[in-house]
């Protein structure tokens, strides 16, 4: 758990708490010191409500300030746990990006394929473990490689073509 070893987080969190215990403390205090002040002769002849106001407003205005701390707190942690959390990559999870993707055009704007699809980086990785766990042979493990190899250099090509096409067509508006 990544996010929630971070140091900027743990800190929002601490943070977030102790607005929270500041919370409880300022309704309890507040409470008790409108309930006190009512007593007082200076709100003898003003109406309960007003009186209950014009004494609780000082600890109404801190509990709202410090309710809205504690909310930018809460939000920022959850944002910046979320911003550490790695999404783990694989190929069942990249079916069913393709499939999100194709059905919400918001799925398609996040990319979703490209952050769960392995990267040629993480099929090596796994290959290598197979082949170091003995779960593939050495005729295999090369086979394997040769053809993440030739499938990466496939991948440039199409990148080329693609940048080409693009010029291509740019090219064809200019003129029209």
């Amino acid at each position: 758990m990544r996010a929630l070893s971070s140091t900027k987080v743990k800190t929002l969190f601490a943070g977030f708490v102790f607005s929270l215990v500041l919370l409880v403390g300022i309704a309890v205090f507040g409470t008790v010191a409108t309930l006190a002040a009512l007593g007082s002769p200076a709100y003898a002849n003003t109406p309960l409500l007003f009186a209950f106001f014009r004494a609780g407003f000082p600890y109404i205005v801190t509990f709202l300030l410090d309710g809205l701390l504690a909310t930018v707190l809460f939000v920022w942690m959850v944002w910046s746990a979320a911003r550490r959390v790695s999404m783990p990559r694989s190929d069942r999870l990249a079916v069913f990006a393709r499939i999100a993707e194709r059905f919400s055009p918001k799925a398609r704007e996040f990319g979703l394929e490209e952050r769960v699809e392995p990267t040629k980086r993480d099929r090596m990785e796994e290959l290598k473990s197979k082949y170091v766990a003995d779960e593939i042979g050495e005729h295999e493990f090369e086979r394997r490689m040769m053809r993440l190899m030739d499938d990466e250099e496939g991948e440039r090509e199409r990148t080329k073509t693609r940048r080409g096409d693009g010029r291509r067509s740019r090219e064809f508006e200019r003129e029209f």
